[in-house]
């Protein structure tokens, strides 16, 4: 559940009268918009509970930031002093909202307006959420403002591991590490691949033994192919993920990429089983939080999957190529870099795994496997960060994924994790304004989530639906 500040504005204490007559109005407004968000938002009010004075305000603001929240509500139930609202969006220094009511005994919508013109008057950012909190699609607004907002300070302080440089001339996988310092508050670390093969050849025997042991046991099938994928291959790829885990702690990372081309799919093994795992909300160790890792090292695809991640709520994301295109289909299929999870959204890891294949994979001089399987249907949301001329934008668009069998991905890629996506697009304008080769995804619908975060960080949001 969300946790948000809530600051209620009152009357101030030079108008003692105008406050007495209208307080009864002004709690059962802000118990009747405590009660409503109940399980939705979980507010977190300071004393002494209303604002009456930059004393209260003060106050107030030292125990938000006390109790460490993320955003903050700025609450106008009656007619209030502007100036002292504008004074709480300059101390708090999180994203807020502002709202008000429609009730006709408390003079909120005047309240409310002064308020929000003090606040753009000042050159501070502030959302506005107009309406009243009986209104469904107000409430709606609200908590997908605030899960994006809250996405938005969960990415600060953040680091991007980067095993390896740009994969296979992929310009649009690179990223400026300043400007992500500036417009994300997020780090990147360069972490060379040889780190990773000189961590996977010290990991115990017996623990890969464990993870294998594991994986033949939950996985729908291992297929070896000699000279292409056998127990050598099997084991460098086992150890490549265990490497990456253990890397990321030691780091502090939050989020990695794989560059993986072609040094480690020539030299040491293809890391598809590595992305997929890590990736994943589980393990040979149990249940566990996903690491968004991208393939091809692809930075900004990484920061999109980890905006992805926070905004639903920790769910798995992936990379995908952009096979093919049309007006209203997209087929999304890529060698690894797709957790498990998405063959059948369950909670329960082998209804999951059962799904997917080791299989042979297409390409890469050491050998090794990739994690076959088709996505299942259902409502996803896709993304993209990329860069026009150094400046960012998100693509944002929803699409059907459609029943697919593991024998119609001989009409693809065989041995990709492959998603049939039904849209409606403008492919033509789709083709001439679209920065990458890759796109990411989340099941369900954060399309919202996703232009409210950006509508923070100020990235120009291009949708093709």
């Amino acid at each position: 559940m969300l946790q948000v500040g809530l600051l209620i504005f009152s009357e101030g204490r030079v108008r003692e009268d105008v406050y007495q007559n209208r307080k009864p109005a002004q709690d059962r407004e802000s118990g009747a918009l405590i009660e409503i968000m109940r399980g939705r938002i979980d507010f977190v009010i300071p004393a002494p509970g209303e604002i009456r004075d930059k004393n209260d305000l003060f106050v107030s603001i030292r125990a938000l930031k006390a109790a460490g929240v993320q955003a903050c509500l700025l609450y106008v139930p009656m007619f209030v002093s502007a100036a002292t609202v504008a004074m709480a969006v300059r101390l708090l220094g999180i994203p807020c909202a502002i709202l008000g009511n429609a009730a006709p005994d408390t003079f909120s919508q005047v309240g409310y307006l002064a308020a929000a013109g003090a606040i753009d008057q000042a050159g501070l950012a502030c959302k506005r959420i107009v309406g009243d909190i009986h209104d469904e699609s107000v409430q709606k607004e609200m908590v997908e403002y605030f899960t994006a907002a809250i996405a938005s300070e969960q990415l600060l302080g953040s680091t991007y591991g980067m095993f390896g440089g740009r994969s296979l001339g992929i310009a649009t996988g690179t990223a400026d590490p300043a400007q992500w310092l500036n417009l994300f508050g997020a780090d990147m670390e360069q972490i060379d691949q040889l780190e990773l093969v000189r961590v996977a050849q010290s990991i115990e025997p017996e623990e890969v033994e464990r993870h294998k042991a594991w994986i033949r046991a939950h996985y729908g099938a291992v297929k070896f192919q000699e000279g292409r994928f056998e127990e050598e291959q099997f084991d460098h790829m086992v150890r490549s993920y265990l490497a990456v885990k253990r890397l990321a702690k030691l780091y502090n990372l939050d989020f990695v990429g794989i560059k993986c081309q072609p040094e480690l799919s020539n030299g040491y093994c293809v890391q598809c089983l590595a992305v997929q795992l890590l990736n994943d909300p589980y393990d040979a160790d149990g249940p566990k939080a996903p690491i968004a890792c991208s393939c091809e090292a692809d930075a900004d695809g990484a920061l999109t999957m980890q905006i992805l991640k926070l905004v639903s709520g920790g769910k798995p994301t992936a990379l995908q190529d952009i096979y093919s295109y049309n007006n209203d289909t997209i087929v999304l299929a890529n060698c690894g870099s797709s957790a498990s999870y998405f063959s059948a959204h369950s909670p329960n890891m082998d209804e999951n795994l059962q799904n997917v294949h080791l299989i042979a994979h297409g390409f890469g001089q050491a050998g090794g496997a990739a994690t076959q399987f088709v996505f299942k249907e259902g409502t996803y949301t896709y993304a993209r960060l990329y860069r026009n001329a150094r400046n960012y934008r998100m693509c944002i668009f929803k699409g059907q994924v459609q029943p697919l069998t593991r024998e119609e991905l001989y009409n693809y890629c065989w041995y990709r994790p492959t998603a049939v996506v039904k849209v409606q697009m403008n492919a033509r304008k789709y083709a001439q304004v679209y920065g990458s080769n890759h796109v990411h995804c989340v099941a369900g619908d954060y399309v919202n989530e996703l232009k409210e975060f950006c509508a923070l960080k100020g990235i120009e949001v291009v949708e093709i639906g």
